[in-house]
């Protein structure tokens, strides 16, 4: 009889240690999944699913969050930058389908390209809506511009990002110049600015800083290594439309081809139209 109670003891202490050893295996699984959710992949998943259900909000604040812990690191960067350009009316996430409605827009050159994806069908902006376009743009230029070694297609995105920056700077002298209030709106468009101006150039002394010239010097640089980088994916001497419309511009605001947007070049460029 003492040695079946001992036997029953046994085997009550071997089923309890069984228990708590999955119990502990169990514990264990949940930990790791626990951690797998705040890995560095699973995070950089988690925004990149935002960016392309175009939470661009949420997504900034995951990759912020992520650069702050990993500085320098080139996929967040990228990421970042497609966050804020989404976040300024962009979706460089999905860069194709961005250029194949610029070019659909059959204005190769032109200012239209810009008005008519960030503004209304018309290319229509309203003031107060400007500066913070310029500002998520400005964040979008600066984090994909930290990117050592950027690829060709970096170098595009970098290009297109600068032309629509260099768009809405135009936007926003063009506001001051006519003493427009946060409620007006402009015409982002060769026709708008054409009712503005009359074909005449008009005199931007104290109206252009030279912070904005600096921008749109910076940005003529960008899409002109854009369009060098389309000419080495496509071949030299293959036509592309999106070279084209970078090459066309940049020509027309800086016609010296220097890279450096004077006053009075940014004045003859409004009143060509």
């Amino acid at each position: 009889m003492t040695i079946t109670n001992l036997s029953k003891k046994k085997s009550k202490g071997f089923r309890r240690g069984v228990w708590g050893l999955l119990f502990l295996c169990l514990a264990a699984v949940i930990i790791a999944s626990c951690a797998d959710d705040s890995s560095y992949e699973a995070r950089i998943e988690e925004a990149r699913m935002a960016i392309d259900d175009r939470e661009y909000a949420r997504a900034r604040d995951l990759l912020l969050q992520l650069k702050s812990e990993y500085p320098g690191d080139p996929l967040i960067l990228q990421y970042l930058s497609n966050a804020y350009a989404g976040l300024s009316g962009i979706d460089t996430f999905n860069l194709l389908t961005v250029i194949d409605q610029l070019n659909e827009n059959n204005n190769a050159g032109s200012i239209d390209m810009v008005g008519t994806v960030i503004g209304s069908a018309d290319g229509v902006i309203t003031v107060g809506d400007i500066d913070g376009i310029l500002a998520n743009l400005d964040e979008a230029i600066s984090n994909l511009d930290s990117i050592p070694n950027k690829t060709d297609d970096q170098i595009v995105q970098l290009g297109l990002l600068s032309m629509n920056r260099s768009a809405m700077t135009i936007a926003a002298i063009v506001a001051d110049e006519q003493n427009l209030g946060p409620t007006d709106t402009v015409q982002l468009t060769e026709t708008g600015l054409n009712g503005i101006y009359g074909g005449v150039a008009p005199n931007l002394t104290g109206i252009v800083t030279a912070a904005q010239l600096t921008s749109l010097s910076d940005d003529i640089t960008n899409i002109g290594n854009a369009v060098d980088s389309i000419a080495s994916i496509t071949g030299a001497g293959e036509k592309n439309d999106l070279g084209e419309s970078f090459d066309e511009f940049s020509q027309d605001i800086d016609p010296n081809d220097d890279e450096l947007v004077s006053q009075t070049e940014l004045e003859n460029y409004l009143g060509s139209f």
